[in-house]
């Protein structure tokens, strides 16, 4: 048990935002929403308009989700600092988004490490690295703990809470009970490895679907669709294992293994495994320009959002 005292999720009243792309901007909008107050550092010179347009385009969402209840987005609660050691001595929790390279993440934490008080919790969005090697630039690496989002991120409600070999364990509650405030669904890894967990299942399907484009066994199109009207449908109400503990019809997963188990086997061990050599990715480039039908990216968002609000309530009201 650490002898700091944290302030309570509840109390929380402003977030130290470093680094403000694409996944910082859509925390702030979360955190606005929150009716939380965000201080920021991004070195981009274009970076606060940045997030004015991002947060200003996503309060529709938010509004329609019911994560908050006023008409425009508050930017008069944004602030823009000059250095992170600025942002994190004005905030009460210190949120870090920096690009997704060892020594960039450990040169920030030292510094924020050093201008915040040992009592200010330090989440990282890093979607890969773990939390331990992270710590080794802290000198208070029990405050410093994982809450890992997904694009985007003021919308999808997972995130992964890890925590390092040094991470106090009231640390892990804490990011735990934050995240249920800000209408996440959090999940607890009991253990660190590279890309976290929800990569590692996500991959492994976006493994096979670029094999089975290189493969020429369907088309691009095809590809995708199989994901989504026959997958996704399942996927968006129930995971992987309460789906094939279904299949199993009245004898459930035992049932279903009984029967399929030397299948399913053949099934999920890869026949190839891509790589990612220039051949490939200019294929990839190719793929992406037929299921995109060459519009641009931000229409797709657009559309990629307003769908994801309808499928979002249905969740919430099925309640399970």
């Amino acid at each position: 048990m650490s002898e700091v005292s944290y302030k309570k999720p509840d109390q929380v009243r402003s977030v130290a935002v470093l680094g403000t792309g694409s996944v910082g901007a859509s925390w702030i909008a979360l955190f606005l929403a929150h009716g939380l107050e965000v201080v920021a550092f991004d070195p981009s010179p274009a970076a606060s308009q940045r997030v004015n347009d991002f947060v200003t385009n996503a309060w529709p969402a938010l509004r329609e989700l019911g994560r908050t209840q006023e008409q425009t987005p508050p930017l008069n609660r944004i602030r823009f600092v000059d250095t992170p050691a600025e942002a994190v001595r004005q905030a009460d929790v210190i949120q870090e988004n920096c690009p997704e390279h060892l020594d960039v993440k450990l040169a920030l934490l030292a510094e924020v490490d050093a201008a915040a008080s040992a009592d200010k919790i330090i989440v990282s969005s890093t979607g890969g690295i773990p939390p331990t090697a992270m710590q080794k630039a802290c000198a208070h690496p029990e405050r410093l703990v994982v809450l890992h989002p997904f694009n985007p991120t003021h919308l999808i409600p997972l995130v992964e809470v890890v925590g390092g070999e040094h991470t106090a364990p009231e640390v892990l509650e804490w990011a735990m009970d934050f995240a249920r405030l800000l209408h996440k669904q959090p999940i607890l890894l009991h253990a660190e490895a590279s890309g976290h967990m929800t990569n590692r299942l996500q991959f492994a399907l976006v493994r096979e679907a670029v094999a089975c484009l290189v493969e020429g066994i369907a088309s691009a199109k095809d590809i995708d669709a199989a994901v989504r009207y026959g997958l996704g449908p399942r996927w968006s109400l129930m995971g992987s294992l309460l789906t094939l503990h279904l299949a199993g019809g009245p004898g459930g997963m035992q049932g279903i293994l009984d029967h399929t188990a030397k299948a399913i086997q053949e099934w999920w061990t890869p026949k190839s495994v891509p790589v990612l050599t220039p051949e490939v990715i200019a294929q990839l480039v190719e793929a992406a320009k037929e299921v995109s039908r060459g519009e641009p990216v931000p229409e797709w968002v657009a559309w990629r959002d307003r769908g994801l609000v309808d499928v979002l309530k249905l969740q919430e009201n099925l309640g399970v």
